[in-house]
C-alpha cells in the first residue's frame, strides 16, 4: 500500500493496571503499523501510570498525556485527539483490545469506498466467565446510509459504536461530556448522522464486560446516563435535523426513563436510602424535561409508559406495572 495513512488510537486511561498491557500491546502489534498510540492518563494512582511509561520509553509511536485533575473519559479522549496527527482516529477503552488485523480491515474498507468517513468494527464481548458474545446482525451490515446507521444505533440494539472515523469527522464532533459515562454515545450517533455512508468491516474490537466498570455495576450512573438524550436533542435541533430524527431520540429518551424506573424497582435493595431518593429525583427531573409531543404514539400510550398528569400517579403506575410484570414472568417460569 503506497502512502499508508496514519491512524491515531486514543486511549483514556484510569486505574486499569490489570488490563492496560493487553490493550496497549494489541495496538502496537497491529499488522497495520502506521499508527500512533496516545495514552491520556486521567490521574491514575494504582501503578497504571508506571506501566504506560514503560511503553512510551520503548516505542516512539507511544505518546502520553497526563492530566492534573481527573476529568473523565470524554475530556481525556478530546485531549488525546487535540494532539493527534492521524488521518483516521479510533478510541479504545483502557480495558478493551483489538484483534491483530483490526486496523488493516478498517483501512482496506475505507479505501474500497471513496469518500467514506466512518467504518464500524465487529464488537465481540468478553464475559467475566470467559465466554464471548457477538451479535452478528449488529456487526455485519455492509454499506448503509448514515441515517440508517443512526436509526439502528438507537438503544444500540442494531449496531455498535465501535468505529474508526476520518479526522475531519472526529474534529467536527468531539466527545460530548454532557454525561461522564454515556456522553460518548451522542458523539457516535452524531457522527453516523453526518456520514453519507457507514460501512462495517471484519476487524474485531474486543469489549470486556467488567463487573467493576461504571456502566455495569449497580449505581446511579445507569439512571444518570439518560441525561445524554437532552444534550442530543439540543444538538439535533441546532443542526436542523427533521422531526423523524428528533422523534427517534425523544422516544428513546422516554423509553430510557421507563427503563430507569424498572432499574430502580429491580435494584432498590442494593441501593442506599440516599441513592434511592436521588434516583427518584433524577427520574422526576428527566420526566419533566421530555418533550412528549416528539415521543412516538405507539410508545407513550402503552400501559406503564404513560406520563400521567401528576408525578405521584406516574410513580404509582410504574410500581404497579413492574410488580405485575414480575409476577407474570414468575408465573410463566413456574408453569414451564
Amino acid at each position: 500500500m503506497k502512502n499508508k495513512p496514519l491512524v491515531s488510537i486514543i486511549v483514556a486511561v484510569y486505574n486499569m493496571k490489570e488490563h492496560i498491557r493487553q490493550c496497549i500491546e494489541s495496538v502496537l502489534n497491529q499488522s497495520y503499523n502506521t499508527l500512533e498510540l496516545i495514552l491520556v492518563d486521567d490521574v491514575s494512582n494504582d501503578g497504571t501510570a508506571d506501566i504506560i511509561q514503560e511503553y512510551a520509553d520503548s516505542d516512539k509511536r507511544v505518546t502520553i498525556i497526563r492530566h492534573k485533575d481527573n476529568s473523565g473519559a470524554q475530556i481525556a479522549r478530546n485531549s488525546g485527539i487535540a494532539v493527534s496527527r492521524g488521518e483516521y482516529i479510533i478510541t479504545l477503552d483502557h480495558d478493551d483490545y483489538l484483534a491483530p488485523d483490526a486496523l488493516q480491515h478498517a483501512i482496506d474498507t475505507f479505501q474500497q469506498h471513496e469518500g467514506l468517513q466512518c467504518v464500524c468494527l465487529r464488537e465481540v464481548r468478553l464475559c467475566p466467565n470467559g465466554t464471548t458474545i457477538e451479535h452478528k446482525e449488529k456487526n455485519s451490515f455492509g454499506l448503509i446510509s448514515g441515517e440508517e446507521a443512526y436509526c439502528r444505533s438507537i438503544g444500540w440494539r442494531g449496531i455498535t459504536g465501535r468505529m474508526i472515523v476520518t479526522r475531519e469527522l472526529q474534529l467536527q464532533y468531539p466527545f460530548d461530556n454532557c454525561e461522564r459515562v454515556y456522553g460518548e454515545d451522542n458523539t457516535a450517533q452524531l457522527q453516523f448522522l453526518a456520514s453519507p455512508q457507514v460501512a462495517s468491516c471484519e476487524g474485531i474490537y474486543y469489549h470486556r464486560l467488567l463487573q467493576t466498570s461504571l456502566s455495569h455495576k449497580v449505581s446511579l450512573n445507569n439512571i444518570r446516563g439518560n441525561i445524554r438524550f437532552i444534550s442530543m436533542r439540543q444538538q439535533l435541533q441546532q443542526s436542523g435535523y427533521n422531526t423523524s430524527i428528533l422523534q427517534l431520540n425523544e422516544t428513546a429518551f422516554w423509553q430510557s426513563i421507563i427503563s430507569s424506573c424498572h432499574y430502580l424497582h429491580q435494584n432498590r435493595q442494593r441501593l442506599t436510602p440516599h441513592d434511592q431518593r436521588e434516583a427518584l429525583e433524577l427520574i422526576r427531573s428527566m420526566r419533566a424535561q421530555v418533550d412528549m409531543h416528539l415521543v412516538h404514539p405507539s410508545v407513550k400510550y402503552k400501559p406503564g409508559y404513560m406520563k400521567m398528569p401528576l408525578w405521584c400517579l406516574f410513580i404509582l403506575q410504574e410500581e404497579i406495572y413492574f410488580t405485575l410484570r414480575n409476577l407474570i414472568k414468575r408465573e410463566e417460569y413456574t408453569l414451564e
